[in-house]
């Protein structure tokens, strides 16, 4: 992934970095935190100031942020900008986010931004309107990601592609991703054949794993009883 699509402008004086400021005063004072932020918020901070969002999306390992969030006036119930206090679960992204953020020191807060890629892949969960809009955004303000950018991020990212526990109604990466290429880039993509098997060929090349050819092996072994493998119950 290109860095030249990371800005070093961090812009406070956004609605996101306004809220954060507030935040920051209703902490207390005799403790760090440390807060990482997703969703738009860290977009319109430090891509595009117009990317408008209703909420900051943030997480923290400390329990009682929710406590001083309210403290702040910045829930939903509170305000028409509120933050959205969610568990790191909720970022579904590339297993490498953490090696590419930025932070910024507000008094005793620390905010973690992840680098724009992070945030887009995590937008493929969802692909609604507004995400369809962050990408043309960052793109047209960066001029990254590439169509060879994305696609090398998402072979790396490939586990996110799996089919979600029955549980969770976990969106379907694949058809989102399906869905934006054409909007994005101007032409469908295989996204078996573009991104995931060649991740998988990676994958057991570093394994060094031969290759088995098991629709082959399932004939042959079929042949040898005389039957075919669609015959069979």
């Amino acid at each position: 992934m290109a860095t030249a699509s990371w800005t070093q402008n961090i812009d406070l004086e956004t609605p996101a970095g306004l809220a954060l400021k507030k935040l920051v005063a209703a902490l207390p004072k005799q403790r760090r935190f440390e807060i990482t932020l997703f969703g738009s918020a860290p977009l319109q901070l430090t891509v595009e100031p117009r990317l408008l969002s209703a909420d900051i999306d943030l997480f923290s390992d400390d329990d009682d942020l929710e406590t001083w969030v309210r403290a702040a006036g910045l829930t939903r119930e509170q305000s028409d900008f509120y933050i959205q206090v969610c568990s790191g679960l909720n970022f579904r992204t590339s297993p490498h986010w953490g090696t590419r953020t930025q932070s910024i020191n507000i008094e005793n807060c620390t905010f973690i931004f992840p680098h724009p890629i992070d945030i887009l892949i995590a937008k493929l969960n969802r692909l609604e309107e507004k995400d369809l809009l962050a990408f043309r955004v960052v793109i047209e303000k960066t001029g990254h990601p590439t169509e060879a950018e994305l696609i090398e991020e998402l072979q790396m990212a490939v586990d996110l592609f799996r089919p979600g526990f029955d549980e969770e109604n976990a969106a379907d990466l694949g058809i989102n991703t399906a869905r934006l290429w054409p909007l994005i880039f101007g032409r469908t993509i295989d996204v078996r054949r573009e991104i995931i098997a060649p991740a998988l060929a990676k994958r057991r090349a570093g394994y060094d794993l031969p290759v088995r050819d098991y629709k082959r092996e399932l004939r042959e072994a079929a042949a040898s009883y005389g039957t075919s493998p669609e015959t069979r119950s």
